[in-house]
């Protein structure tokens, strides 16, 4: 039936019942029960304003409504009366019950309240009701309470309703918001409206306090949102996936999980070129990219930066591989930010958890697998096993090791004869080489810690410790008359961006007494061109002091010819990959014809690096180069064991130190490592 719709409290009472109490001259009905006892109400203009001794109603109703919520279990017995606190405790006890019934923990808390309200005067229609908003209201039928909100500018005391006449009370509450009590028939009298003004204004009270806590706990539960999730992707962050990996290594099916560990391998390029604004939008591209890929059961994550994870329970290691090589087809597709097609690529790296693996170990394995991914040339996947963690805490070993290497000299200089191709091969100098004498290892070469030395930016202190020792031995056999021995030494890309650079080698000149022109620094292709500002700015510096270049690896780079007639390259140096096919590999002959061509226009030196056999020799003779290096002219040397070689090797009349290649006189001994 549309119109009034009875109070779920109601249901105790007989309608016989609730008819009598609305046809009777109107006491204000029950107050719900409370630790003090249930009391009657009168109004109060009564002279018996006393509460029952009894505490039931003269009208011997069997049940009068009362929210059962409400009502302790106690209130059904007879109890002790309320204490008599002159003509108005009951409403003073009335605004007390009503605050005390909002209770925070309740999510229906506000609906009780307003059921307290319509049982204090007996109402069938309680609403809350804001401009062109209902905020929450017991009684009518949802088409009857439009008409409430269409008369909510006007506020009548009247209102006809499909049950009858609705008999009105509006109390303002809190700014725009209004309590609206109706009951049907019989309008309220002075000391209701008196009563419903009072509720009003408690039920203010209630409110602020009720939505401050709201808002509280809806600002820290925002908070621990923001907490556990990325602010660019809105993916699950590294506090988010750990504590999801830790509940599945928990459950018995743990152990199966896998993590697959996934990072850009363009991204610095791609944010370099277009932006942080492009690289963020390729971030977001990428996240929508893989919770589209990935399975409704996968959680994807990301942990920072451009490394995101897909955590997948119950794993198949078959099935793993699949999604991993999916993944990484679909991410060497273009990804579209602001309109443009960006292409990145990824490496990924999988680690499945073990019996007892925690959540931060399975990250490191996925993590080591992932790199080990990208050494191997990215794009592609790779699996982790024990021997990387291996590698990886040697690798860590060794870096602790090489601070303290450097403060105690333990990297020391290394020479390799340089010589030019005329007949009887004579030497020409060497190329300074670091080697780390470890005491628990033995000789370590370059590529073991030089780099471990670049990452870490110790290269820049074993730099300069090469060049100090070298420049140092040099300048000492020079002086001693055992030749004008020419001297190449390597500078990393993290030396040669430092500004202070051709101080630093002006200052080991100084104090060494090597000649200026017999120096030759070595630098890569990469060096020249990842910072042209920069290599700039260290190259003026280098020219002033009459330093000249030597390009290494020559072709492996960006073989950019611009440089060679921008900067002050004297050598170009062709890499060993090229040198390795004479005589068997037409194409390498025919870059290392067109390398020496375009350097002898350019009137710079060429020497040939990791020449090894009579045929890579007699080729290069062919060619025209005119120096090379390698294990067919001799090994790497320690300073004893170089001095030693010169001054057997020495040729007093012809002012000059043959290897003997051609000559019959004794070949530089084999290198020792």
């Amino acid at each position: 039936m549309d119109g009034v719709i009875p109070r779920a409290d109601h249901a105790h009472a007989s309608p016989a019942g609730v008819r009598a109490l609305k046809s009777e001259p109107r006491p204000l009905g029950w107050i719900f029960g409370s630790g003090l006892g249930a009391a009657r109400l009168h109004p109060m203009g009564s002279r018996d304003s006393r509460p029952d001794p009894l505490g039931v109603s003269p009208l011997d109703a069997p049940e009068v409504s009362r929210h059962p919520a409400c009502i302790p279990a106690h209130a059904h017995a007879p109890s002790q009366p309320f204490p008599l606190m002159g003509e108005p405790s009951w409403s003073l006890h009335l605004l007390s019950e009503l605050l005390s019934a909002f209770n925070l923990e309740d999510p229906d808390t506000l609906r009780h309240v307003i059921h307290r309200v319509g049982e204090a005067v007996d109402a069938e229609v309680v609403a809350l009701v804001a401009p062109g908003h209902l905020i929450d209201g017991i009684g009518l039928a949802h088409k009857d309470m439009a008409l409430l909100m269409a008369a909510g500018d006007h506020r009548p005391q009247q209102i006809q309703i499909p049950s009858g006449l609705l008999q009105c009370q509006w109390s303002p509450i809190d700014g725009s918001e209004q309590l609206v009590v109706g009951r049907l028939a019989q309008s309220f009298d002075l000391e209701e409206r008196s009563l419903l003004r009072a509720m009003a204004r408690s039920l203010a009270m209630g409110l602020q306090v009720l939505r401050s806590v709201e808002a509280e706990r809806l600002a820290r539960r925002e908070a621990e949102e923001q907490a556990i999730h990325d602010a660019l992707t809105g993916l699950p962050n590294r506090v988010h996936v750990i504590r999801h990996l830790e509940r599945l290594l928990l459950q018995g099916d743990g152990a199966g999980c896998s993590v697959l560990f996934i990072d850009l391998d363009r991204f610095k390029i791609i944010n370099d070129a277009h932006g942080h604004a492009m690289g963020d939008g390729l971030l977001i591209a990428l996240a929508a990219r893989l919770q589209q890929l990935a399975e409704p059961d996968h959680l994807v994550g990301r942990l920072g930066g451009d490394e995101f994870v897909v955590v997948v329970a119950n794993s198949d290691p078959v099935a793993v591989e699949q999604l991993s090589q999916r993944l990484i087809t679909r991410l060497m597709e273009p990804l579209v930010v602001q309109g443009r097609p960006l292409l990145s690529g990824a490496s990924l790296g999988i680690a499945t958890a073990a019996p007892g693996e925690t959540a931060e170990r399975l990250i490191e394995n996925a993590d080591m697998a992932m790199y080990r991914a990208k050494q191997q040339g990215r794009g592609r996947f790779c699996c982790y096993d024990l021997g990387m963690r291996l590698a990886a805490q040697r690798r860590a070993s060794l870096e602790a090791d090489l601070h303290l290497a450097i403060a105690n000299r333990e990297i020391a200089c290394h020479l390799q004869p340089i010589v030019s191709l005329q007949a009887g091969r004579p030497l020409v100098g060497f190329e300074a080489l670091a080697r780390w004498h470890h005491p628990l290892h033995g000789t370590l070469a370059p590529q073991e810690f030089v780099p471990l030395a670049e990452e870490s930016g110790l290269i820049v202190a074993i730099d300069a410790l090469v060049l100090e020792q070298a420049c140092c031995l040099l300048a000492g056999w020079i002086g001693q008359g055992l030749g004008d021995l020419q001297l190449s030494v390597n500078v990393s890309g993290r030396s040669f961006q430092d500004p202070d650079l051709a101080e630093r080698v002006g200052a080991v000149l100084a104090r060494t007494g090597m000649p200026v022109g017999n120096l030759f620094l070595e630098i890569t292709e990469t060096v020249l061109v990842d910072d042209i500002d920069v290599t700039m700015h260290a190259v003026k510096g280098l020219d002033q002091l009459g330093l000249r270049l030597a390009v290494d690896d020559f072709g492996t780079g960006y073989s950019s010819l611009r440089y060679l007639r921008r900067f002050p390259i004297a050598i170009l140096k062709i890499d060993r990959s090229f040198v390795d096919g004479l005589g068997t590999d037409r194409e390498d002959e025919t870059i290392v014809r067109a390398v020496i061509g375009l350097a002898r226009a350019l009137g710079i030196t060429v020497v040939a690096e990791g020449v090894e056999t009579q045929l890579q020799d007699s080729h290069l003779i062919s060619l025209g180069c005119a120096r090379a290096q390698g294990f067919y002219y001799g090994g790497v040397l320690d300073p004893v064991a170089a001095e030693a070689w010169l001054r057997s090797m020495q040729l007093a009349t012809e002012g000059s130190i043959s290897c003997g290649v051609s000559s019959g006189l004794e070949r530089c001994p084999p290198a020792g490592e």
